[in-house]
């Protein structure tokens, strides 16, 4: 995985990309969130695998200072 830096050394495009992502991932996942066709038991599952996992990508180039 790459990360975006800019000429100053930053990275906040690339921290902007990937909250980004985030965001168009969890409105993607808005209707399966509402459907009353699928059980609270298979939401959870699909929240375990694929929702967890972007939150944490983007985090990965989060500064700590």
């Amino acid at each position: 995985m790459g990360s975006i830096i800019d000429e100053h050394g930053g990275s906040d495009a690339d921290v902007k990309a990937r909250i980004g992502k985030v965001r168009a991932a969890c409105l993607q996942l808005k209707n399966i969130w509402n459907s009353k066709q699928l059980s609270t038991n298979t939401k959870v599952r699909i929240f375990n695998t694929n929702v967890k996992t972007v939150p944490l990508y983007g985090a990965e180039t989060w500064r700590t200072t």
